[in-house]
């Protein structure tokens, strides 16, 4: 039996196929993989990553609960057998030494790792400028029309790896796309600023599909490891692995830019469809925020950004990483997502499960495949079938296999061991 072998021999079989079925086959394996991404958070982000989940924890718990919907079932394997506690329900003060032991956490280590490898980035008036009044940033999204000046700038720490920087967005017409600016910054060890810049396609608002969401892959880049030696210093702009980064785009020219609402930018992992098929874009024949900007994940992100940067969000702010207090911008989390009326008396928990039910299980919503190559829609379709069916053709027997349950896109990327 494999669970007979020596413990560094079973870690060394997830590790060396991470994607094999191995992790399933029994409840020991299924743990032992979960305890694995808490070593692996602890070791891309530090020991007081511990500190900063329990700073953040009301929000994370609420997102993870929002989850339920559809791991419910495989996160209580672990649940049940470590005999986690739910600090919410028992009105316990949340400290660093009980993380391990939280409900929502401790049974989800895969996805509290995802959450701070990946950055979502959501529209914020303070991260905006743009000409007012013509333009409206809304409590979600910003809405560009008829503007000369659009600068949008935030800042995040990132671990060193490769990253797909995409944008979520809705076009009218989108004048003025194709000459927008996208830069990420960073300090290297040496100390200097290292810039990388990226542009669009010039034809982006011919490329992109009208009154429809668009989900753009910009780009792809590399945050380089940090030399050894470095590793254990802090400062303003590093800790330990970390690197502090700042997210510009900007208009580069004098063109009048108008017709598009930008939802969010993201910062994510290779995925498998965007980076092993080359896929330019998946778009959504809605327009709607409530389908794709996921509130609880909102409020998440925003507790998270404003701990480690200790509170400012300045590039160059010289504020210790990871000291900001999340409770100090509670008036700016989002509150909205009890949106039905009939759950108005309901308790806070049975309102989340409903908006989860909502944002999660909307399947209507189907996605459509842009990619770069003729021969990369082919391979694709070739292994999962085909996405784009036409009338009259036999759903049965002509059905996209990829992401069925419309899970994936809904979700930050998943990593591996």
């Amino acid at each position: 039996m494999l669970t007979d072998l020596p413990l560094e021999i079973q870690v060394r079989l997830l590790k060396l196929v991470p994607g094999s079925l191995l992790k399933y086959t029994n409840a020991h394996f299924y743990l032992l993989y979960n305890d694995l991404f808490f070593d692996k958070l602890v070791r891309t982000f530090g020991d007081d990553a511990i500190v900063i989940l329990a700073k953040v924890y009301p929000w994370l718990r609420t997102y993870i609960m929002s989850l339920d919907l559809f791991r419910l079932e495989t996160r209580q394997v672990i649940c049940s057998r470590r005999k986690l506690k739910d600090f919410a329900v028992d009105k316990s003060a949340m400290l660093p030494d009980d993380i391990t032991q939280a409900q929502y956490i401790g049974d989800l280590w895969k996805y509290v790792y995802s959450l701070f490898k990946n950055k979502r980035m959501f529209a914020e008036y303070s991260d905006y400028k743009i000409d007012e009044p013509t333009n409206y940033v809304y409590n979600h999204y910003v809405e560009i029309n008829r503007t000369y000046l659009l600068l949008y700038c935030k800042t995040a720490w990132l671990a060193p790896g490769r990253y797909n920087l995409n944008i979520g967005l809705v076009v009218k017409h989108g004048s003025g796309l194709g000459t927008t600016k996208f830069e990420i910054k960073y300090r290297n060890a040496e100390g200097v600023d290292t810039e990388l810049t990226f542009y669009p396609p010039t034809n982006i608002k011919d490329i992109l599909p009208k009154n429809q969401f668009c989900f753009l892959k910009i780009a792809e880049f590399e945050i380089p490891p940090m030399p050894q030696e470095e590793v254990l210093g802090s400062t303003s702009h590093h800790h330990h692995h970390l690197y502090k980064i700042q997210l510009t785009m900007e208009e580069i020219g004098l063109y009048l830019k108008s017709g598009f609402s930008i939802f969010f930018i993201d910062i994510s992992l290779p995925s498998m469809i965007f980076n092993d098929y080359d896929l330019l874009y998946y778009s959504c024949q809605e327009t709607n925020y409530k389908y794709f900007i996921n509130l609880p994940l909102k409020n998440l992100y925003k507790a998270l950004n404003h701990v480690q940067n200790g509170g400012d969000d300045g590039y160059d702010s010289i504020l210790p990483y990871g000291q900001g207090d999340p409770n100090e911008i509670a008036a700016d989390y989002a509150q909205d997502y009890d949106f039905d009326c009939h759950m108005k008396f309901a308790s806070s928990d049975e309102q989340l499960l409903a908006y989860a039910e909502f944002f999660f299980k909307n399947a209507f919503n189907k996605r459509n495949f842009k990619f770069n190559t003729v021969y990369q829609r082919r391979q694709f379709v070739n292994k999962f079938g085909e996405f784009d069916r036409k009338d009259g053709e036999d759903e049965v027997h002509n059905i996209c296999m990829y992401d069925r349950e419309g899970l994936k896109w809904r979700i930050p990327i998943l990593g591996e061991l």
